[in-house]
């Protein structure tokens, strides 16, 4: 019976904590400002930019001035947007700003869960700098000779001078380079069952969401925007093989599903991931 790769488990395994959690600064709070003119609307205002620092120290006294704040939070909310269409804004940008404001409770509990994710950033990397640094798994990709880090790799000298390619050139492109790097097969360990491959995905995943938790931490607009192109190329090299590895047992098989179903993947796969589905209801080793 196949099982697992044993390197490949041990480069896509998420590390455990193995760093202290202590935040080095707090966040300072931030200016109160006159900003509608109304008195209770502005000090709202305020008191959800507070909760939005997402910074322990702070927030359970924001959490207690919110219950001193007189206004409604829907009576603020309308306040605001009043403000904002008399002051130029469009309907777009006030639902954009005014995101949130009807539901400080929601606002509390998504800074509680950000807290959460920072804590488990800090006590996996150290740091929030430590988390963009190159992972062993990158380093490997990087050590490929096919590994490309040219954004204009493909392009002929007439589109680099014209700057721009269409979208079914920019795929074509994509196809061409994925044929050719062939998912780092030739650094990476091959995932030997389905499991493997899974786990892989998973590890990406939480690399993306640990530095877009750091990014945000360290106050950078987008957070993290995305892996490097070399990621998403080695994902594309694994959809495959989740329609063509055989499953070892029902019981994987199931868990493989259940996972594809949560994940969404099938949504950006041809026929909605049907081959993937297909596959995990074949045949078994046992």
């Amino acid at each position: 019976m196949r099982k697992d790769n044993t390197e490949h488990k041990a480069l896509f395994t998420i590390p455990t904590a193995a760093h202290g959690t202590t935040l080095a600064n707090i966040k300072p709070l931030p200016e109160q400002r006159k900003i509608t003119g109304h008195k209770q609307t502005d000090a709202y205002l305020w008191v959800l930019e507070v909760i939005r620092l997402n910074e322990p120290a702070h927030l359970d006294a924001a959490e207690s001035a919110l219950e001193k704040i007189k206004i409604s939070p829907k009576d603020a909310e309308k306040h605001y947007s009043r403000y904002l269409l008399a002051n130029g804004a469009d309907p777009f940008q006030v639902a954009f700003g005014t995101i949130g404001m009807d539901n400080p409770a929601r606002a509390i509990e998504a800074a509680r869960e950000n807290i959460k994710k920072a804590v488990a950033v800090r006590a996996q990397f150290g740091s929030y700098e430590t988390a963009f640094d190159d992972v062993e798994a990158e380093r490997v990709i990087k050590s490929s000779p096919k590994f490309i880090d040219d954004h204009l790799w493909g392009w002929t000298a007439a589109e680099k001078k014209s700057s721009g390619i269409n979208g079914s050139r920019m795929t074509e492109i994509d196809d061409q380079r994925r044929a050719f790097v062939d998912g780092y097969r030739d650094v990476l360990p091959e995932p030997c069952t389905l499991s493997d491959a899974v786990r892989e995905f998973v590890y990406w995943d939480w690399l993306y969401q640990v530095r877009n938790t750091a990014g945000k931490e360290l106050g950078y607009e987008f957070g993290y925007s995305e892996h490097h192109r070399s990621v998403y190329d080695r994902e594309f090299y694994l959809d495959k093989l989740l329609a063509t590895i055989p499953p070892v047992t029902r019981a994987e098989a199931v868990e493989v599903c259940h996972w594809f179903l949560e994940s969404g993947k099938g949504e950006y796969m041809e026929d909605d991931g049907a081959a993937v589905i297909i596959n995990l209801v074949g045949e078994c080793e046992q």
